[in-house]
């Protein structure tokens, strides 16, 4: 490579370098969450309900941290905060230190770690094709497995006074007053008087039979919005939606392994 190019090279990347510090500066409002935990839907309905109150264009609807921007509230991003599946580290060794997130906002929406792990295991093996073991396996693997679900709620429990602010979303609550947690959701990031009607407009776009529709018609451009087979249910990103499917998966012996992993970490947030 000649030097000229090689200094365009350097000074691009340069460049690229400090849209992404700032980038990552410029966001208030973390909304994190381990993966399978009903991300999509919140994302959804609160990206529908943004939408719908500052009239903007619904194809901002699932780039939240462009949409808050645009809406000019506090500038949010959902992230599964080193705990994705593309992150081969295993359970012991998530981050412990949460001091980046001291100056920020956090929500951190959780879900019953069994429910968890089922939806995990569909997604690693029929989406991502991550792994080709049994579902016993997959609970007891480090990287995916319970451990690690587990593990990241409790650094997140022991954590939780670190930020200037923090939200606690269950998913079981979503399903029980969906409207509720969607204003607390809005209030949270900076939006006030929020009209009914757009709450309703907000549910009945997410509503699970929607949701689904949107992802086998191929409405989001996004690749991770759309299923691994559209002839098979598991493949889908909206899978279940339920609370407690995890029954119809789960064997008495994984049940007893899940919960000895539990029992063992305290029992972190109620679960």
């Amino acid at each position: 490579m000649r030097p000229k190019e090689q200094i365009k090279k350097i000074a691009s990347y340069l460049r690229f370098d400090k849209i992404i510090n700032h980038w990552r500066n410029d966001i208030k409002v973390y909304i994190i969450s381990y993966p399978k935990s009903g991300r999509t839907w919140l994302r959804i309905l609160f990206g529908k309900a943004i939408c719908e109150h500052f009239h903007l264009d619904e194809t901002l609807l699932l780039e939240t941290h462009l949409l808050t921007r645009s809406a000019k509230i506090n500038p949010t991003l959902f992230t599964h905060d080193g705990a994705g599946f593309g992150d081969k580290n295993s359970w012991n060794e998530l981050a412990t230190d949460k001091s980046f997130y001291r100056n920020k906002k956090v929500v951190f929406l959780v879900r019953d770690p069994k429910d968890v792990i089922v939806s995990s295991y569909f997604h690693v093996t029929k989406r991502q094709r991550r792994f080709d073991g049994s579902i016993s396996e997959f609970i007891r693997s480090d990287i995916y497995g319970i451990k690690k679900i587990v593990t990241f709620y409790k650094i997140w429990l022991d954590n939780q006074t670190v930020p200037k602010d923090f939200l606690l979303l269950k998913y079981e609550n979503i399903h029980q007053d969906t409207s509720k947690v969607l204003l607390s959701l809005l209030s949270f990031t900076g939006v006030k008087n929020v009209p009914e009607n757009t709450i309703e407009t907000a549910l009945k776009f997410s509503d699970f039979e929607n949701m689904r529709k949107l992802e086998s018609s191929q409405k989001f451009s996004k690749t991770s919005m759309q299923p691994g087979d559209t002839n098979d249910e598991e493949s889908y990103k909206v899978r279940k939606g339920k609370v407690g499917s995890y029954l119809e998966y789960l064997s008495q012996d994984d049940m007893n392994f899940i919960n000895q992993v539990i029992e063992e970490a305290g029992h972190p947030l109620g679960y």
